[in-house]
């Protein structure tokens, strides 16, 4: 069985906890960005399409924010989920 660990602060992530995937391996609920963070990345170079692994436009970045916040969701919510 394959242990997965945060590839930011290192600890286990336990089976079926919420994760952030990231194209250098995958980040816990508590090291994972916020939705605040979304739309503060001025670069643009931050958050990334996994499958092409090309940055995400200013344009996506804040329909995902909308989407999350329209839902009920606040800006300092973790963006790690289950799926």
């Amino acid at each position: 069985m394959h242990d997965l660990h945060c590839l930011a602060c290192a600890q286990p992530i336990a089976a079926g906890a919420p994760t952030y995937p990231d194209v250098s391996g995958t980040l816990c609920q508590e090291c994972a960005p916020t939705f605040a963070m979304l739309i503060s990345d001025d670069d643009g170079c931050a958050f990334v399409d996994l499958d092409t692994e090309e940055p995400m436009s200013a344009g996506e970045r804040h329909a995902l924010y909308d989407a999350h916040i329209a839902a009920g969701g606040k800006p300092d919510d973790s963006m790690a989920s289950l799926d």
